[in-house]
């Protein structure tokens, strides 16, 4: 069973996704409406619980816009609400499945969220059919032979005379056919072959340029509008300030996708790799590394109005990118918060 817990509050969240985890659930953790419902798009998760006031939007209105969608219509939703916070005719008319109070304890809530599951995945498990019982048939009665009556003559009437049996025909023996052989014809004469002329030589391949940057092939700002997908595989853009940069880098890492995500920022265009949910590369503005990842951070919180999408692409595209990125996502999220936090003070 997997479960998306909505809530931006981080001491609160911890808390139930400990208890879920150990009651045997996989939990993801999304701190906004907007990021939850991009990690239900990759992860699928069979049930959602969710706060009543989750940052961008309201708990019911997250729960009106799954059930909207016909490929997470069926996701089981569960609204925690503190005294107020929602009316009972809203969370009806969004289609909330359960109703929590915040004062319960963690252990009752996931007691409540996993029967809840449960309860909807028997349902939707089809029951064999009963075979009907056979009652054994009454034996039919057992038949009696009749022995045949004996047909006596008519007084005064002689019997027929019984006709003697025919006598075989003989038939003359059938004329024997000889046997006709088939003739071989002689084997078809084989023209010699031509001769082969060598093959032409072959010119030495041009020589090979070195690969443009990958900023080269970043769309425009109005171009970005446009990306939609990518060959098979589907991408996601947005504007900047609905999304930070650090939340989407963790979106990313948590579904553990490979792909480039290109940001569009007034300044200029910025790149961040992703390969298996790992950061491997950044470039901005002239500079790439760990550099360039702090500088497009500081650069996406002062410009408000920038874009972004994600590519996915298959690992072997990204054979030829540099790697100048080698720690955690974790660590590098948390090195930019102290390089901004430092910048704040001074």
């Amino acid at each position: 069973m997997k479960a998306l817990l909505v809530d931006p509050d981080p001491q609160r969240a911890p808390v139930l996704a400990r208890a879920l985890q150990a009651g045997g659930v996989e939990v993801s953790t999304a701190t906004s409406a907007s990021f939850a419902l991009t990690m239900l798009e990759w992860n699928k998760q069979d049930v959602i619980i969710s706060r009543a006031r989750v940052g961008d939007m309201e708990g019911h209105e997250l729960c009106a816009i799954v059930r909207s969608d016909p490929s997470t219509k069926d996701v089981r939703f569960v609204l925690v609400v503190a005294p107020g916070e929602n009316a009972p005719s809203q969370t009806a008319a969004a289609g909330v499945d359960l109703l929590l109070p915040d004062a319960l304890s963690s252990a009752t809530m996931v007691t409540r969220v996993v029967e809840l599951v449960r309860r909807a995945q028997d349902a939707t498990t089809p029951k064999p059919a009963t075979p009907p019982t056979l009652r054994p048939s009454a034996p039919a009665p057992a038949m009696t032979p009749r022995a045949p009556r004996p047909i006596s003559p008519e007084p005064g009437v002689a019997p027929p005379p019984i006709a003697p049996p025919p006598r075989p025909v003989t038939l003359p023996p059938l004329p024997t056919v000889p046997t006709l052989r088939r003739a071989t014809p002689p084997p078809p004469s084989v023209a010699p072959s031509p001769p082969v002329a060598p093959p032409p030589p072959v010119a030495p391949p041009p020589p090979v340029t070195a690969a443009p940057s990958s900023l080269a092939a970043a769309p425009s700002m109005a171009g970005l509008e446009a990306v939609g997908t990518n060959g098979g595989a589907r991408t996601f853009q947005g504007a900047l300030g609905v999304l930070e940069i650090e939340e989407l880098t963790q979106a990313i890492a948590v579904g553990g996708k490979t792909g480039r995500l290109v940001l569009v920022l007034s300044t200029g265009g910025g790149l961040i790799v992703f390969e298996s949910g790992r950061v491997t590369h950044a470039e901005f503005a002239g500079e790439a590394g760990e550099s360039a990842f702090r500088a497009l951070v500081a650069a996406s919180h002062r410009e408000r109005g920038g874009k972004f999408c994600f590519i996915p692409v298959h690992p072997n595209e990204l054979k030829s990118q540099p790697k100048t990125i080698d720690r955690g996502v974790d660590q590098l999220l948390l090195d930019v918060a102290r390089a901004m936090d430092e910048e704040k003070r001074a």
